[in-house]
């Protein structure tokens, strides 16, 4: 007897009941290449279509027909490369159009004018809402900061595209009446870019129970929280891994806004079908989703007790990608920089700090503006990606600050923390300090080296797992003072993109150097007293 999965068949009459859906039948349509005005009537043939659970290509004629559930209420095209979709909602690419059984759908698609080699903006958790400056910053810093990241890629000859993380905006805020939803973030955020969105689990519906009903808000302004297109020669993957649960949830009253992260069967099942289409495994593959994928780094001479971050799905992802050598993730949510690569080698995650910086702790009101660093030190900011070259480069570029801004140092001998509760690492007349120089890099990842010089001389470096004194002194400590107390949402990490080195001297300037991937070299001169 065939084994019934009752979750899915639960997930998809809940969908065709409060979505109203109907059963399964055919929708049909056609792919053409066009313009938002004209439509040259030529057939587009070979051009892929899913609905989220199938994907079937068209004819020659340009013509498909999908035997479909349509369980999320829509249908989307896969863009080939040199393609993009004819009609753009403000900075989006319009790859999606609502379905139900028996209709008929026109896609259509046009000519990218400059086919170059991709540029990507990654940002991370926005978070924006109507409360102490949000809306304000996005517009004075957030977006001009993106913009010029854009104009920069494309004078290098690139085509470049914006990729959100997931938690544009914040369903705590909305749950409390500050009323910042999704499409006022799309109608602020005018990137001079294709704008690719990802799901987080603050885009949830508070008012909506349920992974999909929760999901539904977003499927009507946003269009899929899974999906795929081709561009530059790169395959992107945009995923939803929060699934959302928010018990008690009814219209007008806000659920307990409860997730876990998991990426679902009917997901894999999807993204089997989705990679097993592409002709030659040699492709880059870029995957976006919200939370991070691989288990945060350790320091040296710690050992990673796992690979995969979190249970249900993470493994299954990783099989299905092990065929492919260049995979990049690019994650969210934690608002904090860990970059991370798999055992073998070909899945390397960028999971980013947020653009919004340190959030607040939203259960320490009253409210305030969120901090310029994160909780482990790194700035507030965004990644930038080059492909123009033999090799993507790659950087993380802070708000406010120069582009080889990539390092802040510190001499022990001039640091101290007194308050135990939050570390007993920094503590005064702590001898394993003395003439230690400590680095924190955020953007280190496995490959790139970081080195120290005193009067010349290289001195040993230790990666380590350590917080960061910078974040401590300035806001850490204030804000225990302040409250009387330590949200855990704000504890400082002990994160392992931190060096240590022992110098000989107690005041003799020490030079700490980084070198990425690509081989580029940023410096920073730490001037000891």
């Amino acid at each position: 007897m065939m084994k019934i999965d009752m979750f899915k068949v639960m997930r998809l009459a809940f969908a065709a009941t409060v979505l109203g859906f109907a059963g399964q039948g055919v929708v049909y349509g056609k792919i053409t290449r066009g313009s938002v005005k004209t439509d040259t009537g030529k057939a587009l043939s070979g051009v892929q279509v899913s609905d989220g659970i199938n994907i079937i290509a068209t004819d020659l004629e340009g013509n498909f027909a999908i035997d479909s559930e349509i369980p999320l209420g829509y249908l989307f095209v896969i863009t080939p490369n040199g393609y993009e979709p004819a009609t753009y909602l403000q900075s989006r690419p319009k790859f999606w159009e609502t379905a139900k059984s028996g209709d008929r759908i026109q896609f259509r698609l046009r000519k990218i004018e400059n086919d170059a080699p991709i540029g990507i903006i990654a940002v991370a958790d926005p978070q924006i809402s109507n409360r102490c400056g949000d809306v304000e910053r996005l517009k004075q810093m957030y977006l001009p900061e993106v913009n010029r990241a854009i104009d920069s890629l494309r004078n290098k000859g690139t085509d470049p595209i914006v990729m959100t993380l997931g938690d544009v905006v914040c369903d705590y805020f909305v749950a409390r009446g500050y009323g910042y939803t999704l499409d006022k973030f799309n109608e602020d955020f005018k990137v001079k870019a294709a704008l690719y969105h990802t799901m987080g689990n603050h885009d949830n519906d508070p008012f909506k129970s349920g992974d999909i009903y929760g999901a539904s808000t977003w499927h009507d302004i946003n269009g899929p929280s899974y999906y795929s297109f081709n561009r530059g020669g790169v395959h992107f993957l945009v995923l939803d891994n929060i699934v959302s649960v928010n018990e008690g949830a009814a219209p007008g009253v806000p659920g307990n806004r409860s997730t876990h992260t998991a990426l679902t069967k009917e997901q894999l099942d999807w993204v089997a079908k989705d990679l097993a289409a592409l002709p030659d495994k040699n492709i880059p593959v870029v995957v976006t989703m919200h939370a991070p994928l691989l288990t945060f780094p350790v320091g040296d001479g710690e050992k990673l007790k796992e690979t995969y971050r979190f249970k249900n799905g993470a493994s299954e992802l990783g099989e299905l990608l092990k065929d492919f050598p260049n995979v990049r993730v690019l994650t969210g949510h934690a608002h904090k920089n860990h970059y991370s690569v798999t055992p073998e080698g070909n899945i390397r995650e960028y999971n980013y700090a947020g653009a919004n910086g340190g959030w607040w702790p939203a259960g320490l009101p009253p409210y305030k503006a969120n901090l310029p660093v994160c909780g482990d030190g790194s700035p507030w900011g965004i990644g930038i990606w080059d492909f123009a070259g033999k090799k993507p480069t790659h950087v993380f570029k802070a708000f406010d600050k120069p582009l080889d801004f990539q390092i802040r140092a510190y001499d022990l001998n001039n640091l101290f923390v007194k308050d135990e509760e939050i570390t007993k690492a920094y503590l005064p007349g702590n001898e394993k300090n003395r003439n230690v120089v400590l680095a924190n890099v955020w953007a280190y990842e496995p490959g790139c080296t970081v080195r120290m010089f005193e009067n010349g001389k290289e001195l040993e470096v230790r990666r380590v797992r350590a917080m960061d004194p910078y974040l401590i002194s300035n806001y850490t400590e204030p804000i225990k003072k302040e409250y009387g107390q330590l949200h855990k949402g704000f504890r400082p990490e002990s994160s392992a993109h931190m060096f240590r080195a022992q110098a000989s001297t107690s005041d003799s300037p020490v030079v700490i150097e980084f070198t990425d991937l690509s081989g580029r070299k940023f410096t920073t001169t730490l001037n000891r007293k």
